[in-house]
């Protein structure tokens, strides 16, 4: 079924729509807005403001055609005293200062003394008047989001901004900033998982988490190298990303170095240290050199470290897994001949966990110290099941994430 947002084909038209209409609604709301965002004090009860949209006071609705035509302002809010605020909000368009400066020379010949402008945009310019308000759509979208559950519109106007940021991530045509901001990850039985969505939210959780100091100082994590150059599989249910441990000089192949992987799936979210088949030579000898008894060892202390993050995430699993592939052509999807995964306190003796069986470790070592030439992986780290833990759900579900890369550090520090 059609949004009832999506009467209009522009992308900044359709998110000005939806945000216009929770204001237009919702008049509490729109005292809200002025107040909280604009930083201005309603002259009147909102309930007595004209909201207009794509529109001059005055005059008739123009057509969309008309409207890029005209380059008329994307909001107006207005009493009959001769105050205004009006909105200019762009999503793959450049804001830009002349456009800003017509549109108060508009409102000044239209009769109004008391004007504030407003420019949204995904990341905001330098270059504005010094007299515009700036604030960028993530921040509309934590405001629609934190006034949910008192206003249904600013809910609507807000899973709307979610949906049409996934669309334009889908056909990439976003070229700096978001639309919204990381909120948790939403799935579970009562929010199914959708590539569209998981896709969506695995870039704003991969843009939070490059920006974070723990990572970089103590995993050595490059926040300006690449990760996956396109996040495919349309038709799976999971999409995944990584961050280099590559220092600025060695980005060109990740394949040579170990990774942060993050994946959402559709039923857990993976924080994952993966050692590729073609790593540098120096982790491969390092790996081998401590044997399997000292990769035993090196297991505990990952577990050990991830005691306090089990403690209040009872439901997350430490978890291995080693993946043995073929590719039948350069681009084709691998054959998985081979994949062990299991439980890392299998391999630790202690109380109150899972059954130990060292066999599955040594399998699982034993077969990246011998590969006889087969493409083999390993990865370490910690599944958080959506049903098991609700944390996942909240905006500081990124900190789980970190802590659980952050204990593998034994792993991480045998590339050095």
């Amino acid at each position: 079924m059609r949004n009832i947002f999506d009467q209009y084909s522009q992308p900044e038209n359709r998110v000005t729509h939806a945000l216009m209409t929770a204001l237009q609604e919702e008049r509490k709301l729109l005292g809200l807005f002025l107040r909280e965002l604009v930083g201005a004090k309603p002259p009147v009860n909102p309930s007595s403001l004209t909201v207009l949209e794509q529109q001059y006071p005055g005059e008739e609705e123009p057509s969309e055609d008309e409207l890029e035509r005209r380059g008329i302002p994307d909001g107006w809010i207005f009493d009959d005293e001769g105050r205004c605020v009006f909105i200019e909000s762009k999503v793959i368009a450049r804001l830009g200062a002349d456009q800003i400066r017509r549109h108060r020379r508009t409102a000044e010949r239209r009769g109004f003394t008391s004007i504030t402008a407003v420019a949204i945009a995904p990341k905001l310019p330098t270059t504005l008047p010094p007299d515009t308000v700036l604030i960028e759509w993530r921040t509309i979208y934590a405001w629609l989001r934190r006034h949910s559950q008192d206003f249904r519109w600013a809910a609507l106007a807000a899973e709307y901004l979610e949906i049409a940021e996934a669309r334009l991530i889908e056909s990439e045509q976003f070229v700096e900033g978001t639309l919204t901001m990381f909120s948790g990850f939403p799935f579970g039985r009562d929010h199914p998982f959708t590539y569209l969505e998981g896709k969506r939210v695995l870039e704003l959780a991969m843009g939070e988490l490059r920006q974070r100091s723990d990572l970089r100082s103590k995993l050595k994590m490059n926040p300006k190298a690449p990760g996956r150059p396109a996040i495919t599989g349309r038709q799976s249910n999971a999409v995944w990303d990584f961050l280099s441990l590559a220092s600025s000089g060695k980005i060109e192949n990740f394949t040579k170095h170990p990774h942060l992987t993050l994946g959402v799936i559709a039923h857990e979210v993976e924080a994952m240290v993966t050692v590729p088949n073609a790593v540098n030579g120096t982790m491969r000898r390092n790996l081998i050199e401590i044997g399997e008894d000292g990769f035993q060892k090196l297991v505990s202390g990952v577990v050990k470290n991830l005691k306090p993050l089990l403690r209040h995430q009872p439901g997350a699993t430490p978890w291995f897994r080693g993946v043995q592939r073929r590719y039948p052509s350069q681009r084709a999807m691998p054959f998985i001949d081979a994949q062990i995964d299991f439980d890392l306190r299998t391999a630790v003796s202690q109380r109150g966990s899972a059954k130990v069986q060292p066999r599955w470790l040594s399998a699982a070592y034993n077969s990246f110290v011998h590969k006889e030439g087969a493409n083999y992986q390993i990865q370490m780290g910690v599944h958080f099941r959506y049903d098991r833990c609700p944390e996942l759900g909240k905006v500081n579900a990124l900190d789980l994430v970190a802590e659980a890369w952050l204990a593998c550090k034994p792993l991480v520090d045998l590339a050095h």
